[in-house]
């Protein structure tokens, strides 16, 4: 009578290896696209709270934008303008400085702002809450007398335009020029944020809001 042998030939042995590694192979797919997927969905989100946060708070400070008396201020900057910052402004930076009546916290009626973005790619807002920028003349901001607030991450660029009617330009200044006495009628406020990621995975998105200014008259 012949032996019967239990076990597995050498090629059953074979056709489970290479099952088993079709297998992995599905299972590592799978996870590697459920990562990016998951990766990419907090890439997004992140960026739409970053930029939720940022036009929210630009668009409060701007509603509440005001001339007031001999204060005359509403001003964009260039990046070389604006001396002192620490850190710096980023070269592709809209800077905008200017009187608000939007609550601060402090005594003063209105706050002295500045939005810009930092070399480091934060969108910064500066408090100036010195009675010598609300009730004398202003002429510019001084670093040193403000807080800096970080508003949001991973800004790529950052730009403003102001509004004449139909009309769009991209620097203002009430205390100078055709627009002395005058807030813009609008400004248009354009960020682009990226998220952080991991793997190499990225989005970008770009956000771009009209912020309308009410008319005052403050003389």
């Amino acid at each position: 009578m012949k032996k019967r042998h239990n076990g597995f030939t050498l090629l059953e042995l074979l056709i489970v290896i290479a099952l088993t590694g079709v297998l992995w192979g599905v299972a590592y797919t799978l996870l590697y696209q459920s990562k990016k997927v998951f990766s990419l969905s907090e890439n997004k989100l992140e960026m739409y709270q970053y930029a939720r946060i940022a036009i929210s708070d630009i668009s409060r400070n701007l509603k509440g934008a005001i001339l007031k008396d001999t204060v005359d201020y509403f001003k964009s900057f260039t990046p070389l303008e604006a001396t002192g910052l620490t850190p710096p402004p980023k070269d592709n930076s809209s800077i905008l400085t200017f009187l608000s009546l939007t609550p601060n916290g402090s005594s003063t009626p209105v706050t002295l702002l500045t939005y810009y973005v930092n070399n480091v790619d934060e969108l910064m807002l500066a408090h100036y809450n010195d009675a010598s920028y609300i009730y004398g003349s202003v002429s510019g901001f001084d670093p040193h007398d403000a807080t800096f607030y970080k508003l949001a991450a991973n800004i790529n660029y950052f730009n403003l335009a102001y509004g004449i009617g139909n009309t769009w330009v991209n620097a203002w200044n009430s205390t100078d020029g055709i627009t002395t006495g005058r807030l813009p009628d609008s400004v248009k406020v354009t960020l682009q944020i990226y998220g952080t990621g991991t793997g190499g995975m990225m989005e970008i998105g770009t956000f771009t809001t009209e912020i309308m200014i009410p008319c005052r008259v403050t003389h």
